[in-house]
């Protein structure tokens, strides 16, 4: 019974969300889902019952079952691109619009960093109409990118100059803290958003953040996504994908730029 239960979870989790759950994952579900359990008081049959009924259990369940780790700087090769070939290209040809999309978001390191990398290229932004958009999934990631509170160690591997860009000291509740500057902050959206739902947004998209995502979901799950995501692009747009993650085998209208880097045609 309780192998049918995760078995069933794993299975809405994959409808609901893309997540491609396989059988040997079902300790690492029945472990996440552990403490929820305990809080709720209930055994894991009620608690997939529960699930099917309750789209907010629903969305929490799944927040459990996603990992947000990130950092900032994360795989810095993009970030190098994004600030040597992809802003000034943008700035050379007399543009003062950017739009850029971080469709994970997590607990905002990505989406941060990608600002802070936009001031570090384009100064102060005098003139231009810029804005980047930062959704996940996963409300509790985002209640923590919206704050924009860091512990020292979560940033420790910014170099000095970069932390004095992106940061300032604070103290909350008798803790000292960093806190992303209103510089950066101001340039962000924050929205939640399942990849498998409805997309508001309509693009064009001059730069799309997709990056360690695809590897909960399946080939066809990957492909329609690239597509969809291909779709909100800019002519001559960039897609940004992790670098364990490959297109491989998908058919897609992108071409290949470098690693992990695509662009629209």
């Amino acid at each position: 019974m309780v192998t049918d239960a995760l078995d069933d979870l794993m299975h809405l989790a994959k409808r609901v969300a893309g997540i491609d759950l396989a059988e040997g994952k079902r300790s690492m579900v029945g472990s996440r889902l552990a403490k929820r359990l305990r809080v709720l008081g209930i055994g894991i049959a009620d608690y997939a019952r529960r699930c099917h009924q309750d789209p907010a259990e629903l969305a929490h369940m799944v927040d459990l079952l996603t990992t947000n780790h990130t950092s900032w700087m994360r795989e810095p090769a993009h970030f190098a691109d994004l600030e040597q070939r992809v802003l000034p290209a943008i700035a050379k040809a007399g543009r003062r619009r950017l739009r850029i999309w971080c469709a994970a978001a997590a607990t905002g390191e990505e989406p941060y960093t990608i600002a802070m990398t936009v001031r570090r290229a384009l100064g102060e932004l005098a003139g231009w109409d810029a804005a980047i958009l930062a959704t996940d999934i996963s409300r509790r990631a985002l209640a923590k990118a919206r704050a924009g509170l860091y512990d020292a160690a979560r940033v420790a591997d910014l170099d000095p100059g970069d932390r004095a860009l992106a940061l300032e000291e604070v103290e909350v509740d008798g803790e000292r803290r960093l806190r992303v500057r209103s510089a950066l902050r101001s340039l962000l959206a924050f929205a939640q958003l399942n990849l498998m739902g409805e997309w508001p947004m309509q693009g064009p998209f001059d730069v799309i953040f997709c990056r360690n995502v695809m590897i909960y979901f399946d080939t066809p799950t990957k492909e329609r996504l690239v597509n969809r995501l291909a779709g909100l692009l800019a002519p001559g747009g960039t897609l940004y994908v992790g670098h364990a993650e490959s297109l491989n085998g998908l058919t897609h209208p992108l071409r290949t730029l470098g690693t992990a880097t695509y662009a629209a045609t």
